[in-house]
């Protein structure tokens, strides 16, 4: 059987040689761990509602990008849901316990991974993360010792 060799059309580089994957790492490296600083939670009751929640997008999305390996700006924070973004059991748990160490919450992690978005996730921090006397606060903070509901 003879093959037929089709000139390619002028303007068309197909140099099959080139490898495309130089730009990956090696085969089973970890992607650099992306550092992710979390605000004050006393600088957090301090300001506004919209500071706050401004404040707590950035950081959703920087604990979200590291934990899902995705560059933080490319989650969409309110049109999925937190199963679609890819968070499951495994990495939910690891946000849990990222959220809770860094922010001084209880962060409840059924509520985590049932959020309808990360915005909603976002909302509850923040209410939680407001100041004393908020009417949205549902939960303690941990220093008090009292018993905190969920994020």
């Amino acid at each position: 059987m003879t093959l037929l060799a089709i000139p390619a059309p002028a303007g068309w580089d197909l140099d099959l040689a080139h490898d495309y994957d130089d730009d990956l790492p090696p085969a089973g490296a970890e992607a650099p761990e992306q550092d992710v600083v979390a605000p004050d939670p006393a600088g957090l009751a301090a300001v506004g509602l919209d500071e706050r929640t401004a404040l707590l997008d950035a950081y959703v999305r920087g604990e979200l990008g590291r934990v899902l390996h995705v560059a933080p700006g490319s989650i969409d924070v309110a049109g999925r849901t937190m199963n679609s973004l890819g968070v499951g059991s495994i990495n939910g748990l690891e946000l849990q316990a990222r959220m809770e160490a860094a922010l001084g919450i209880d962060v409840d992690l059924q509520r985590l991974l049932r959020a309808n978005s990360a915005a909603e996730l976002i909302d509850c921090l923040a209410g939680q993360l407001g100041p004393e006397d908020s009417p949205h606060k549902s939960a303690a903070r941990r220093s008090t010792g009292t018993p905190a509901a969920a994020a």
